[in-house]
């Protein structure tokens, strides 16, 4: 009972939640506009947030860096972003919270479609248990999501559906589509289209024709069930829609339990029939020639990017060298320039010494000449006062 209870009371949010669930759906490469409308209410704010969690804005203020998102428009009640290059990460639930008096939220849900590539036709001759002879047809198309519907127009204006398959890629979403469709009888001028048809291209339509007249085979080119309508089969081989039930035009039939076994004997009919080798080489020629050329473009071009890219880098070199060369010749000549005012600075140092020892040398040499010339006049001034003594004392002796 309780658990009943709570499974009840868990489910009505979640119903509530799917109820106000958005969805989008937008092609791969295409811009994406979210927006968010809520009624008005007092000093709310508005927030878009990532499937993975992460603010993109909040009010006008972005949360995430990088020009994919832009603000288109802002107010109380709307906040209007833009996403540019949608990408299959950019998929997932997008949520807008209108923070007020309680939280409001709306879901977006963004769905990404991949429309798929045009698609190619393969033909491969194989022969079965009992020696019969007939062709298997095989459309592919790669990147598709989600996966396409294939479908097979004769040329009596039947369509009809071939053996389907998807083969998901590494990501989990996009998938290779291939069709195989085995024909028993066939004209030469009979023509098949492949056609493709998806979601992302908009009620468009993909076709791809395969003409059997590519097929040349070393035995008849009527495969005819009757002997008696035998010789009118080149008069019919050009499948109109008035006579589809001529033995003669073509008829398409599925048989799937043969399907694996042609597929597993398939390298075994290319070694051992020369016919198989012949016609594959002939409907596999065109679309050789038109990739072979395709590819010689390319390296081409690559190369050319890739010899202007190497004088680029020799240009640089260059100029590189010739800026080094410059530099290390100015600093040569700033340091000639040094030692040539170092050695100056040395010389006029040494004359100022040289002069400052002469100029304490005359010094001396006067110092020394006054202190003898003082002392000559001493030496004199005591020998007169000597003499003068000696006079003084000659009278009162004889007094």
């Amino acid at each position: 009972m309780w658990w009943g209870v709570l499974s009840l009371l868990s489910w009505v949010p979640l119903q509530a939640a799917l109820l106000n669930m958005e969805t989008i759906t937008v092609e791969e490469g295409a811009t994406l506009t979210l927006n968010c409308a809520t009624s008005p209410a007092k000093n709310a704010s508005l927030q878009w947030l990532a499937p993975s969690g992460f603010t993109i804005f909040f009010n006008q203020h972005p949360a995430l860096k990088g020009s994919k998102y832009q603000l288109l428009h802002h107010s109380a009640t709307q906040l209007s972003i833009r996403m540019s290059s949608i990408t299959l990460q950019d998929e997932g639930v997008y949520k807008c919270l209108q923070y007020g008096s309680h939280v409001r939220t709306k879901h977006v849900k963004v769905i990404v479609l991949v429309t798929p590539f045009r698609p190619t036709v393969e033909a491969l001759v194989v022969r079965g248990q009992n020696g019969d002879k007939h062709v298997v047809l095989k459309c592919s198309t790669e990147r598709n999501k989600p996966p396409p519907q294939v479908t097979w127009l004769l040329g009596s204006g039947l369509e009809v559906y071939g053996r389907l398959h998807h083969e998901f890629e590494a990501d989990g979403k996009t998938c290779n589509t291939t069709s195989t469709l085995m024909i028993h009888t066939y004209g030469r001028n009979s023509t098949v289209h492949c056609i493709i048809r998806h979601k992302g291209l908009e009620g468009r339509q993909l076709v791809a024709p395969f003409l059997f007249e590519d097929l040349e085979f070393c035995f008849s080119p009527f495969l005819v069930a009757d002997q008696e309508t035998a010789s009118d089969a080149p008069e019919q081989s050009s499948l109109s829609s008035q006579a589809p039930q001529e033995p003669t035009s073509m008829v398409s039939m599925m048989e799937n339990s043969s399907i694996q076994e042609t597929d597993e004997k398939e390298k075994k009919h290319a070694t051992q029939d020369p016919d198989l080798t012949t016609a594959s080489a002939r409907y596999t020629g065109l679309e050789r020639r038109k990739s072979g050329i395709l590819l010689l473009t390319l390296v081409s071009f690559l190369i050319f990017i890739l010899f202007i890219i190497v004088q680029l880098f020799i240009m640089k070199l260059r100029k590189a060298h010739v800026i080094w060369k410059k530099e290390s010749e100015i600093s040569e000549q700033t340091l000639e320039s040094y030692r040539s005012r170092s050695n100056n600075e040395e010389t006029s140092s040494s004359q100022e010494n040289s002069s400052q020892i002469s100029q304490s040398k005359h010094c001396m040499n006067y110092i020394t000449r006054l202190y003898s010339g003082a002392k000559t006049k001493r030496k004199e001034k005591a020998q007169h006062w000597k003499l003068e003594g000696k006079h003084s004392r000659v009278p009162e002796s004889i007094v």
